[in-house]
């Protein structure tokens, strides 16, 4: 009992004085000259969530006003810790300018002067997935760190935010105001406002996305963790009454989340054979494992989506298509209570199997609701990427402007 108070003392004291360095580093900045072309990094490594800043990137690049560079780290190995021998290609592809740095190559990380840098975007908030020295806590001191959510966020406890990371952001453009409100009360500016909702890029690009719904093609999302605090999966409650419900002409597809079969066999919660075998049942069920690399594209071709907490759930909202929530109870966001009033909230197997049925008859009494918040939210998310790319540029411009020439 000593010992636990003695550590949590220890970590409260380490994270106020990580606090004061990054407040310093970020005072600092204010005084560092940006140039009459705005220099952007954007620090990539997992596909998966590209689509949360392809368009501010894709946008930068056919503006004169931004020279926009793809800094690519390879992938973390999520069980055995450590990276990959080489970088994905996927964000070698999907460069539009020429302009990148393959961080690791023959062996060694190679050397990056971050200092030439005006901002930095980050893909995701957990530090362990990145090399040291390219960790927030090391580019707060060079460059204005910034970050777009690339999941919403779903619940209020302040103390999910994951400290280490938002300390040293400069910029953060969250997709609700609470959210915004509640990150400048913990991480306060005497000079600028660091977290704005002025919207929210994933959403935006999934106002594109089909909106036929034809009540017969069914994606399930189960949870990574099947820890409660942070969202809980009800993969274990479900997947074996999935694997008997009666189907008929309807298409079944599951799409677990990236990490949750390693987290699982990390975890003791199915073994490497035990997985093997689920998804054997699957393939003699003929159901569907969605092999799209982004969300989008497997959002365009189903009807229904049933998931666990997720910032999926805001995203297919905006499709107007029906969405079934199995929850864990927990204190959501403004924005988040708004969506889950137009979708149907099911407890437990009697409930969902229920609903499901229910939904592939094409009853569904919650439409006319639905589409009424999909106008409210419309008009908040509709320009999201140009509100943050003049915002970007807007905040460059308080610094005093000088040519950069190379030496």
């Amino acid at each position: 009992m000593a010992d636990s108070f003695v550590i949590r003392k220890l970590k409260d004291l380490k994270h106020s004085i990580f606090r004061v360095r990054s407040n310093h580093y970020i005072r600092k900045l204010e005084s560092k000259p940006v140039g009459s072309v705005v220099k952007v990094g954007f620090i990539v490594q997992m596909p998966e969530i590209w689509h949360t800043e392809k368009s501010i990137y894709e946008t930068m690049c056919a503006d004169a006003r931004f020279e926009p560079w793809f800094i690519i780290v390879p992938s973390y190995k999520f069980v055995t810790g450590g990276f990959e021998a080489e970088v994905d290609p996927f964000y070698l592809n999907e460069c539009k300018n020429g302009k990148k740095i393959v961080t690791y190559q023959d062996g060694k990380w190679v050397d990056i002067d971050m200092d030439s840098f005006d901002y930095i975007f980050y893909q995701r908030p957990y530090e362990v997935y990145l090399p040291r020295h390219l960790r927030s806590e090391q580019v707060v001191c060079h460059s204005r760190v910034c970050y777009v959510p690339y999941a919403t966020k779903e619940i209020k406890d302040p103390t999910t935010f994951e400290d280490d990371f938002f300390r040293d952001v400069y910029l953060g453009f969250h997709e609700y105001d609470d959210i915004a409100l509640s990150l400048n009360k913990t991480y306060p500016s005497k000079t600028h406002t660091r977290y704005l909702s002025i919207g929210n890029t994933a959403l935006e690009k999934a106002m594109k996305i089909n909106k036929e719904c034809r009540y017969s093609r069914v994606l399930w999302a189960p949870r990574w963790s099947t820890d409660p605090l942070i969202g809980g999966s009800h993969f274990l409650d479900y997947y074996k009454q999935f694997g008997e419900f009666s189907w008929g002409s309807n298409e079944f597809i599951i799409r677990p989340h990236p990490l949750m079969w390693d987290n699982f066999v990390k975890e003791g919660i199915v073994t490497v054979e035990e997985k093997e075998k689920i998804l054997a049942e699957w393939n003699e069920r003929g159901f569907k494992i969605d092999g799209n690399t982004s969300i989008y594209d497997t959002f365009n071709d189903i009807d229904i989506l049933i998931s666990d907490r997720s910032s999926i759930i805001p995203m297919f909202f905006m499709t107007g298509k029906p969405i079934i929530y199995c929850p864990f109870g927990d204190d959501l966001v403004d924005m988040f209570k708004l969506v889950i009033s137009g979708s149907y909230c099911v407890n437990n197997w009697d409930e969902l199997e229920s609903t499901v049925n229910m939904l592939l008859r094409g009853e569904d009494p919650l439409k006319d609701k639905r589409l009424s918040i999909l106008k409210e939210l419309n008009l908040k998310y509709n320009r999201s990427t140009e509100a943050i790319v003049e915002h970007i540029y807007t905040d460059s411009r308080r610094y005093a402007v000088r040519e950069v020439t190379e030496q």
